[in-house]
């Protein structure tokens, strides 16, 4: 699997220690940033596969940088970490913004680092996904001018028991 970056954002300079160290085996490369504003920056000058960010941060609170996460990068997935379980908020990042995943502080470790892993698969499924989608076109595309200069070519007969008839 390729490594992906992942963009902590938390106000406080212990938590993003804590989740650097729990995420320092993890096949990623992890950027911080201590406010919504600093995330949004390093987020114009890097590219980010994930981004965990705080909800309660002076300024710019974690959902109004998330909403502005999706809108900027909306293939980026994100993640939200509270202290505060919130269920309007939930709800809101959930459903209006979007997030992959509501998490409450503090966190168990072990159910973190499976959470990041979990998070880490669905965004290598939904690239391949992609890649997949884009080959199924060109391959179209290529019977479709295929069609146009042999039209027939791309009919098949087939008999009642579904077996391809031979031309």
């Amino acid at each position: 699997m390729e490594k992906h970056t992942i963009l902590i954002v938390d106000d406080e300079e212990m938590v993003l220690k804590t989740i650097e160290r729990t995420l320092l085996d993890e096949n990623c490369i992890l950027l911080t940033a201590l406010s919504g504003q600093e995330g949004l920056a390093k987020l114009a000058n890097h590219e980010v596969s994930m981004v965990i960010s705080d909800q309660k941060m002076p300024g710019m609170s974690g959902l109004e940088f998330l909403d502005r996460v999706k809108i900027e990068y909306p293939d980026i997935l994100t993640i939200m970490l509270t202290a505060y379980a919130d269920i309007e908020v939930a709800v809101k990042a959930i459903n209006e913004i979007g997030i992959y995943k509501f998490i409450l502080k503090p966190f168990d470790v072990e159910v973190f680092k499976i959470t990041i892993k979990r998070a880490l698969e669905s965004l290598h499924l939904v690239k391949e996904c992609k890649r997949l989608m884009q080959q199924v076109q060109n391959h179209e595309a290529i019977l479709r001018n295929l069609e146009k200069q042999h039209p027939g070519i791309t009919r098949v007969e087939k008999d009642e028991y579904g077996n391809v008839l031979s031309l």
